[in-house]
């Protein structure tokens, strides 16, 4: 039987502490405290575990035209990625929502579009990459398939 016994905040990530109680002497036992970002951390790599598996999945049953498929649906996504360069903005888009948009943008100090502009390399960096994986996983994927099917 395991409960949480206490939340610690700290800088940075709370930890938490697991407790646990002996059936035969009721006793309360105590483990060391678990980071809140390891639990993160691994729910993370299970998300990535299971995108990996069903991508195997789907490449295992389809064999090179299952790489061109996961390849295009990559590409699809960076580019969407790439074209998204302004904020999101909602269904009632007016005149002036878009002109208080601009102004607060106008408004930014240095450090402030500095810091925009290498958030939106980074992004761009990020999107170029994965947009020639998408590109070579589908050229290399229908191209097996062609090959195997001539």
């Amino acid at each position: 039987l395991l409960r949480v016994r206490s939340i610690q905040f700290a800088a940075g990530w709370p930890d938490v502490t697991i407790g646990s109680v002996l059936p035969a002497t009721g006793e309360a036992r105590t483990m060391a405290p678990m980071p809140l970002k390891s639990i993160v951390m691994a729910s993370v790599w299970s998300g990535w575990l299971v995108v990996s598996v069903v991508a195997f999945l789907i490449v295992a049953y389809t064999s090179f035209f299952g790489v061109g498929v996961v390849g295009l649906m990559i590409w699809f996504v960076a580019a969407r990625v790439e074209l998204e360069d302004e904020p999101v903005v909602g269904v009632g888009v007016s005149p002036g929502f878009l002109a208080q948009q601009m102004r607060s943008r106008a408004e930014m100090s240095r450090a402030e579009r500095a810091a925009l502009r290498g958030k939106k390399l980074l992004t761009a960096q990020s999107a170029r990459f994965y947009k020639y994986l998408g590109v070579t996983l589908t050229a290399v994927g229908f191209g097996g398939f062609l090959l195997f099917q001539v």
